[in-house]
């Protein structure tokens, strides 16, 4: 006789497609799910699964469970539908992965929003590299992903909505010396130690490459670059107050700073300074009601950010204009 748990994680490695994933969905040690595994199969007399080099492929003694597990989780899942609701204390959770700037901008924004008008609901944020968000919802991880559409290559799986595009600032401590400068470049910025995230979209290295190499012909450059890699930019910000460090930020990111004085945006910007927010789903999956609830909430949160974006960009003196 299966125990519930145990269905769970056969249906987990079938709709993953390996043991990594798997885990990943379940929340467990890799370690826990091979084990886990093992011991059903040995139950079993046979494997569920073949173990491959690119994953696990289900075997018919595989299917064999599979075709009355999902409809057991299901009608087990419908019970406790009924149960909470009888008991008037129904809590849902909802994953929504996101790369860090959309993720500590219009997510958290929407997050705070969703926690007061769905308090049913239990919201988890999982931050990604905005080149795994793609994958994370494909594999069912998250029903929701928020990335920088520039670096997303389409997917016949995926629908994609765009946001509006949010500029972005270079960011540093008041009294910084790129503030003494009159008319601050790009070269003037990169000769100084910048924070930034691991992985870029080629729209923004570029640039920033190009304007190094002028620093170094100049003769004043910070030898590291980036001086600090980290995939938060909301932390690389706690930092400026305490060191001569750049940091990227988009102005939703960097609003409420700036509102305090706490930092200052430097008066250059060009449109390549931007993100372009968007929102990943499987295509032709209907939302639930939590789902269908946050985007709302996000689209307002855009909207907001959007209007905030063009105040910062005019008391600036620069542009908003994103490429």
């Amino acid at each position: 006789m299966l125990e519930i748990r145990e269905l769970r994680l056969i249906v987990a490695i079938d709709e993953h497609g390996s043991l990594l994933r798997a885990s990943r969905a379940l929340g467990v040690a890799q370690s826990a799910v091979t084990r886990g595994l093992a011991a059903i199969e040995a139950r079993l007399r046979g494997p569920l699964f073949e173990r491959t080099g690119r994953g696990t492929i289900t075997t018919d003694l595989g299917r064999a469970v599979l075709a009355d597990a999902r409809d057991i989780l299901e009608r087990m899942s419908g019970l406790d539908r009924h149960l909470n609701e009888a008991r008037g204390s129904q809590v849902r959770d909802l994953n929504i992965v996101a790369g860090s700037y959309v993720g500590e901008g219009l997510a958290l924004t929407a997050a705070g929003r969703m926690m007061e008008l769905y308090p049913q609901v239990r919201l988890r944020l999982m931050a990604a590299n905005w080149a795994e968000v793609a994958r994370a919802v494909l594999e069912r991880e998250a029903p929701l992903g928020l990335l920088d559409l520039r670096g997303f290559q389409g997917d016949p799986g995926l629908e994609a909505e765009a946001l509006r595009p949010q500029p972005g600032l270079f960011i540093v401590r008041p009294g910084h010396p790129l503030t003494q400068i009159p008319r601050v470049t790009l070269t003037d910025i990169m000769a100084y130690p910048f924070a930034f995230i691991g992985r870029a979209p080629r729209e923004v290295q570029a640039p920033l490459v190009k304007a190094r190499e002028a620093a170094r012909a100049a003769g004043a450059l910070h030898p590291a670059f980036p001086a600090l890699v980290h995939e938060s930019p909301t932390v690389a910000l706690s930092l400026v107050a305490r060191s001569d460090v750049v940091v990227a930020a988009t102005t939703i990111i960097a609003a409420r700073l700036l509102r305090l004085g706490e930092v200052v945006a430097l008066p250059w910007r060009e449109p390549w300074v931007c993100i372009r927010p968007g929102v990943l789903r499987l295509s032709g999956r209907p939302l639930g009601e939590a789902e269908q609830g946050f985007l709302d909430l996000l689209r307002d949160a855009d909207a907001h950010g959007h209007e905030e974006g063009l105040r910062i960009c005019a008391e600036l003196g620069v542009s908003a204009e994103c490429a």
